[in-house]
């Protein structure tokens, strides 16, 4: 079942110390560094041989599956031929006057800088012309030793609009070879991603979300806001692949400037030794080491100055993050310290997971389905036992109705008690309407407890929440248990059919086998999101910026033409949705009704002709599917809210009033539910005894209005204003 096993390797070679570090599945890590002078491949073999030893295991560098490395920049370095040429010119010596070059692409750059250009123009002066050879940073140099693959990033590059070799910087570029194996100690055939650059890891690492407030406290300091337009007078880096859009400055202090006010060098050591003088004030130096800790904060504070501020603190991490009296001035929430920067590699490069609350056929058969194919771990929660015992036994098939493919799932693992959200990038659910209220309950229980520190664990960071639930407002009942800013609630639109196995592909490949359509999108509330980046990093997941406008058009397509073939089906003698849907009578006036409801939706939002007549022709396919069992009475319940003002038959009509457009099928279909009556409780159907409304309240409460003062009387009380003509017509 599931692998999470795997270790993952994060490398962060900065300006003075190199950190690596050992990041478990449970999120748990082991950590290492040293200057960054020495050599990095040798001291990793050697640290991670003393791992081995230490859990008695020679062997405990192939537990590594995957690597991601970070590094220093702007540096400029040249792989030409499969050789660096030249040395690797790192971003903090001096650049000569003559090689200063404007930024270049879509990046916003604070100018005076020495971006990539002016360093690769500097590389020139040195070495001559570029020619074929691949501008590269440091991280891209040590993932091409381990690799041999020559691969970049336009984040770590920015600045710079070369062409070719760009890769996203989650990307897996290649994976360790032997030779890569024995200069470094990790094993061969470990997944290797592009990386990115030391700014854009920090910010994952703190896992700043849209709108918070960040503070890379290093050698040099970083100070921005993340997912925020650009800023005059700032820095701007556009979203990327999971990394979101950051808008910031440096700082011309930080802890290299620090070390230099206080005449020491940057150890821990001296830190301790600068935070003590910071804490006694008879101490020797006091008053000086303050001088030095607010000459750092006027720096931070000039650029704050910039930055619309709101009401949340300022994300901070880095080595100066470990002075809590540096932490406290500045009135930030620490959430790393200097391994802020190589965790933050570490937790890109490791496959991110999705805890999906119910293991139903949506969950299994949809949602897990889009995640695993996006390289994604995944982890069920369900209440159900024997569900719960039979996914611990392994694996389970997905079969497309439309092509035969089966699809074997086995990355994931399940339980029925551990919810594993402080791990969590990303939750789903798949519960049922019945159940959402409770669990919301009980997640805002789980989220708002305190971990070990005191403090709330997982409010701690940014994370969304997708709903793919059949309810019509599921984000606004989760919102009313979960208020954090923090957290995003959105919702989705399921619109893949996942349905149950045949008894011969239960005996051939298992009882969880989930028969699906050949569907690959899930529309979800893209603005609900707090970090729509990670989410639009999954293929299939749709983000929509107006939500409310995409729920319209599904009610008015799918569930206007599932309206008009149940109650006129019905009404003909129909048991089964299927059956009602292939007649062709039917069929033609429901795809009538489609269109007139498609004419509707194009006039009043502008959506696609074309597209519309794909959505019409999808929807009355899904219920023209034998495959797909479903019964009449089941789609015809609740009459009186599916004939509602603004629900799937009315509401796309008075679209059609206003804009002058025909819609008699669409009537057809209202005339057949205002005379719906419940078939016997037998459920045998059309043709059998009636017992109005048992078990369906509203449907008696519809025929209750007919019979009082007919067609009339029903309009009246669902608030519907119809031209005479109509009313004629449904009377007839």
């Amino acid at each position: 079942m599931s692998t999470d096993t795997g270790h993952t390797l994060g490398i962060d070679v900065g300006t003075t110390a190199t950190k690596v570090i050992l990041l478990k599945p449970t999120g748990e890590w082991e950590m290492e560094s040293w200057p960054s002078e020495e050599r990095v491949w040798e001291n990793l073999r050697t640290w991670l041989h003393g791992l081995g030893e230490i859990v008695g295991s020679e062997g405990f560098g192939r537990e590594i599956s995957r690597v991601g490395i970070t590094g220093h920049g702007p540096s400029a370095a040249i792989i030409r031929d499969g050789e660096l040429v030249g040395r690797i010119i790192p971003w903090h010596e001096p650049l000569p006057e003559d090689c200063i070059r404007p930024a270049e692409g879509d990046h916003v750059l604070a100018p005076n800088r020495a971006w990539v250009p002016s360093r690769l123009a500097q590389w020139e002066s040195e070495n001559g012309p570029i020619g074929n050879g691949v501008a590269v940073q440091l991280k891209d140099v040590l993932n091409w030793q381990l690799t041999g693959v020559v691969a970049r990033d336009s984040r770590s590059m920015r600045g710079y609009s070369g062409e070719g070799h760009f890769h996203l910087p989650e990307e897996v570029i290649g994976v360790v070879s032997e030779a890569g194996s024995s200069l470094s100690g990790i094993p061969a055939g470990a997944e290797v991603i592009c990386g990115c650059d030391d700014l854009s890891a920090g910010v994952f690492g703190l896992s700043a979300g849209k709108g918070d407030l960040f503070n890379l406290a290093n050698t040099s300091e970083h100070v921005g806001l993340v997912g925020h337009e650009p800023i005059t007078e700032m820095s701007w880096l556009p979203a990327l692949g999971r990394l979101p859009a950051l808008t910031y400055l440096s700082t011309s202090t930080g802890g290299a400037s620090l070390a230099e006010s206080i005449g020491e060098e940057t150890t821990v050591a001296a830190a301790q030794r600068f935070i003590t003088r910071l804490s006694e004030p008879e101490s020797e130096g006091h008053d000086s080491a303050w001088q030095a800790l607010d000459s750092l904060n006027d720096s931070v504070s000039e650029i704050l100055s910039l930055l619309p501020r709101g009401d949340g603190e300022m994300l901070i991490g880095g080595g100066l993050a470990m002075i809590p009296q540096l932490v406290e001035s500045r009135g930030a929430d620490k959430r790393a310290g200097q391994e802020v920067s190589v965790l933050g590699i570490a937790k890109l490069a490791q496959k991110p997971l999705a805890v999906i609350f119910g293991a139903g056929k949506v969950g299994r058969g949809f949602l897990a389905q889009l995640l695993v194919r996006a390289g994604w771990r995944i982890h069920f929660v369900d209440p159900n036992p024997g569900l719960v015992a039979a996914l611990e036994r392994g694996s389970y098939s997905i079969i497309n109705l439309a092509t035969g493919e089966v699809e074997e799932i086995s990355d994931y693992s399940v339980s029925s008690d551990t919810w594993r959200v402080d791990e969590a990038d990303l939750i789903l659910t798949s519960l049922g309407a019945s159940h959402l209220d409770s669990w919301a309950e009980g997640l805002a229980s789980v989220l708002t407890g305190c971990g070990e520190d005191g403090r709330p664990s997982a409010l701690a960071r940014s994370i969304d929440i997708i709903l793919a639930e059949n309810h019509p407002a599921p984000a606004a009942l989760v919102r009313s248990h979960i208020t954090s800013a923090n957290i995003g609630i959105a919702q989705a639109q399921v619109l893949r059919s996942c349905i149950e196995p045949t008894p011969g592909q239960v005996s051939e490949h298992g009882q969880l086998t989930v028969q699906v359509q050949d569907h690959w999108s899930l529309p979800l509330d893209g603005a609900a999101l707090v970090r729509p980046e990670l989410v639009d990093s999954v293929p299939g997941f749709d983000l929509r910026p107006d939500f409310a406008t995409e729920l319209t058009r599904k009610l008015y397509t799918y569930n206007s033409i599932n309206a008009v073939v149940s109650y006129i089906g019905h009404q003909r003698g129909y048991v089964m949705l299927a059956d009602a849907a292939n007649d062709v009578e039917i069929a033609a006036i429901a795809n009538a009704a489609g269109a007139e409801a498609s004419a509707a939706l194009v006039a009043a939002y502008g959506f696609d002709e074309g597209e519309q007549v794909e959505w019409v022709e999808r929807a009355l396919g899904k219920y023209q599917d034998h495959r797909i069992v479903d019964p009449l009475e089941r789609q015809c319940r609740d009459p009186v809210r599916k004939l509602g003002k603004d629900d799937r038959l009315f509401g796309p009509i008075t679209l059609c009033i206003e804009h002058g457009l025909p819609y008699e099928n669409l009537l057809l279909g209202v005339k057949s539910a205002m005379n719906y009556q419940p078939s016997s409780a037998t459920g045998l159907g059309g043709g059998g005894a009636t017992t109005r409304g048992e078990g369906d309240p509203s449907s008696a409460e519809l025929r209750g209005w007919m019979d009082s003062g007919g067609i009339s009387e029903v309009l009246s009380n669902l608030g519907v204003e119809l031209p005479p003509a109509a009313i004629e017509s449904l009377q007839e």
